[in-house]
């Protein structure tokens, strides 16, 4: 989607690949979950410093000999993110369904509902305010909200 994806990673850097960079002119508009992933991104290359005189190789860093492995890859991937079950999308984008309850499944099946453990995931809180809101002394993540904590489940025994 990026104007200049025909670039070098040098002449990127160059041109500047700062959150207001020239390499990032999009061919189109972003959705919100690409504006995230741009900045994810911009903020991983602000501490990238290029360096001429090094060999330009791939090193994997979740693997001591910095060789990519699929064993790595997968605990990299599983101890970083929650894994949630899918669900068919068909049986989540219904007509019948209010859209404000669509979006709340769609984020809540994706781990994206502002947890205290999911905005500390994002850097937005310190960790010392991980804590349940209840005060049940657990860290306040989805499935404890949910499925968990004393207090949150009488709330939801109660509407259900």
């Amino acid at each position: 989607m990026s104007v200049s994806k025909w670039l070098s990673v040098a002449n990127m850097f160059q041109s500047g690949w700062g959150a207001e960079g020239e390499v990032w002119v999009w061919r189109q508009r972003l959705f919100a979950w690409e504006e995230e992933q741009v900045g994810d991104l911009t903020s991983i290359l602000q501490s990238v410093t290029l360096q001429v005189q090094k060999e330009d190789k791939w090193l994997w860093n979740f693997e001591k000999s910095n060789v990519f492995s699929v064993r790595s890859g997968y605990n990299h991937l599983t101890a970083t993110y929650t894994v949630v079950n899918p669900v068919d999308a068909k049986l989540l984008w219904h007509k019948d369904i209010p859209l404000k309850v669509v979006i709340f499944d769609w984020r809540l099946f994706r781990n994206r509902l502002p947890t205290k453990d999911y905005l500390f995931w994002r850097g937005i809180l310190n960790n010392d305010y991980r804590m349940c809101a209840s005060g049940c002394g657990s860290l306040e993540t989805l499935n404890h909200l949910f499925l968990h904590c004393s207090f949150f489940g009488a709330v939801w025994y109660y509407i259900f």
